[in-house]
């Protein structure tokens, strides 16, 4: 495992050990937008934007990583998809398990814009086959939108097997050029099918003081209810939203102040592991100034405070997401650092993040 016990008297969080696991090299230029999921069975999946520039509309592919011995070594580097002359951005992956077992693998061809679209590939085998690509571009409105975006991060499969991942995307009545990322607005894709058909959400709009929300991540609440956190333009905060069933009825989005951000994307995650079934956990940069000290907050009271804290990485970060095997209790946080030049992988016992709780809500 990636950590030791700490010495006496010494901080937990320094206790951790980092595991890098893309770096820049001959190939790639950078490995940007992390994205990870531990399957059923335990295996960790980790996977992201290979890219041959720093440009979000760079050359690129997705590219992933298994682990079944809970992210100690990984086989091979897996191509998913590769970037063609014709559509050189393939982006913003995002998976999610069904309660079947089936793993969907959800990404993009140019932002779904000029003839780009939205695709699905599907794995049996706890991903280590996977099928031919599906469109699924049906699903995202592309007579209302200009630049589409899943996720990026992991999506969600609810308690009665709804699959639910989060989007944005630059309607076409802001009358901005097609390829503009702002303004933006936010939702979710659903499937109530085992990913047999996906439909649209309802699209939550910008509130007053509350820029362009965009890159986004959700959890199903011990209530059911779902929780949306979302990355905004301004203010320096998360944004967020609750709905009944994650795609329709949602509440306006409101900011939550003891979530700084930079600007840049964070992920959450409900932890129930039968011991803790209220844990939720949120991790991000902790800065509203850069994209730096990478921090894993967690709440086990219905989002009143924010109570446990554990520093990841205080020097360095980017977009980071968070999975966790509950059954042995291990929390994974997957990590960009300097803008895809390096990416690490850290995991740690669930009870490390009790022993360093400080309020901070």
């Amino acid at each position: 495992m990636f950590y030791r016990k700490p010495e006496k008297g010494a901080e937990m969080s320094k206790s951790i050990k980092y595991h890098k696991v893309w770096s820049r090299d001959e190939n790639y230029f950078v490995y940007r937008i992390p994205g990870i999921i531990v399957t059923n069975k335990g295996t960790v999946i980790i996977y992201c934007e290979a890219r041959r520039t720093a440009d979000d509309w760079a050359l690129m592919d997705i590219v992933m990583k298994r682990s079944e011995d809970h992210g100690k070594t990984f086989g091979s580097p897996v191509l998913l998809v590769r970037g063609t002359e014709k559509h050189h951005a393939v982006n913003n992956p995002v998976m999610v398990q069904d309660k079947n077992g089936r793993i969907h693998f959800l990404y993009c061809e140019d932002y779904a814009i000029k003839g780009g679209g939205v695709f699905e590939r599907c794995s049996d085998d706890d991903g280590i086959s996977w099928s031919e690509k599906k469109e699924i571009t049906y699903a995202t409105a592309p007579e209302y939108r200009n630049v589409f975006a899943l996720g990026p991060g992991h999506g969600i499969c609810t308690q009665n097997g709804t699959l639910i991942i989060p989007f944005w995307m630059v309607p076409k009545k802001f009358g901005q050029i097609v390829e503009a990322h702002t303004p933006s607005v936010i939702g979710t894709i659903y499937s109530d099918d085992n990913g047999e058909t996906w439909a649209l959400g309802e699209v939550l709009e910008a509130e007053e003081g509350i820029e362009s929300p965009n890159e986004t991540s959700l959890c199903q609440l011990p209530d059911g209810k779902i929780y949306l956190n979302t990355r905004c333009a301004m203010p320096r905060c998360r944004g967020y939203a609750i709905g009944e069933n994650g795609y329709s009825g949602w509440e306006r989005i409101k900011t939550d102040e003891r979530l700084p951000d930079p600007c840049c994307f964070g992920s959450v995650l409900l932890y129930n592991d039968g011991v803790h079934p209220k844990s939720v956990l949120f991790v991000n940069c902790e800065s509203q100034t850069e994209r730096a000290n990478v921090v894993l907050k967690g709440s086990d009271d219905g989002l009143k405070s924010w109570r446990f804290r554990l520093t990841i990485d205080s020097e360095r970060g980017g977009y980071a997401d968070v999975a966790a095997d509950r059954s042995s209790k291990i929390v994974y946080v997957y990590y960009e650092t300097d803008y895809g030049k390096e990416d690490f992988l850290v995991a740690f016992p669930y009870d490390i993040l009790l022993h360093e709780s400080s309020t901070t809500g």
